[in-house]
């Protein structure tokens, strides 16, 4: 355990090549195109008034102001966490050079993938706030507790992927299935449903609850938006926290060395 917590505390002295290094890759990839970094705000800005819009529409009655907070902070903390996960999943290999050269605190390139995701996030966040503050379920009061689920996300997040960047590099086509799996996890995270529509006790309840996307939304965007956030939750997420604190340090104890080698 002491491996990673020991890079991991290095990194965040020395954060110049992940938090400057991720700055750069998202501006750079931007520069050329005549918005610029507004193209970070358009997808956001499809699912709340497109995909959004459209799926109201097929719902007489239904309180648009609500839905369109609902998935709008919905599809931002999803992006947030498939982005990771799916760039995690190549960290290693498109920074092959920095390994092989000797920079092998792995911790970074973990960290660059998270904060880019993470700069992503924080661009829609103008988009984000708008819908919510018109909501009419929007509680300021529950800022407070969202920003701890943001929190125990951040935190899951990166254990996951410590996991998946030193799985990607033993397993090249990992990079395959986790774009697979996010493609199907989507159907059953409410993004562009209530998490209501799936019951305790049903079937459709039994794969939601199971769901850790699920759960990392529940925390953060319940709260602000009044939506019932059930003790499981906040058990989920500890659990999740332990398992991958250990799960995490073990996988990158006994493997991180072999990283260069599967490269």
């Amino acid at each position: 355990m002491t491996t990673l917590f020991s890079h991991l505390r290095q990194s965040l002295r020395r954060p110049d090549h992940w938090l400057y290094g991720s700055w750069l890759d998202t501006v750079i990839k931007h520069r050329r195109t005549r918005l610029g970094l507004a193209w970070l705000l358009i997808p956001t800005a499809i699912y709340i008034w497109g995909i959004g819009g459209f799926l109201a529409a097929m719902q007489p009655g239904m309180d648009r102001a609500r839905y369109f907070a609902h998935v709008g902070l919905g599809f931002a903390l999803f992006r947030l966490l498939t982005t990771v996960l799916a760039d995690s999943a190549t960290a290693f290999s498109i920074h092959q050079s920095y390994i092989l050269d000797g920079q092998l605190r792995l911790t970074d390139y973990v960290l660059r993938a998270l904060a880019r995701s993470f700069y992503y996030f924080v661009f829609t966040l103008p988009l984000v706030i708008a819908v919510t503050v018109v909501s009419p379920s929007f509680e300021p009061s529950g800022i407070g507790l969202s920003l701890l689920g943001m929190a125990a996300l951040l935190v899951n997040t990166f254990l996951i992927a410590v996991v998946v960047a030193i799985a990607g590099a033993r397993f090249p086509d990992l990079a395959e299935m986790v774009g697979s799996i996010i493609m199907a996890s989507f159907l059953i995270t409410p993004v562009v449903w209530y998490p209501e529509a799936a019951p305790a006790g049903s079937v459709t309840g039994d794969f939601m609850r199971a769901n850790p996307f699920h759960h990392m939304l529940a925390a953060v965007r319940g709260p602000v938006l009044g939506e019932q956030v059930e003790p499981m939750t906040w058990w989920y997420l500890a659990a999740m926290a332990g398992i991958g604190t250990a799960a995490s340090a073990l996988v990158y104890r006994s493997c991180a060395r072999r990283v260069p080698l599967w490269l």
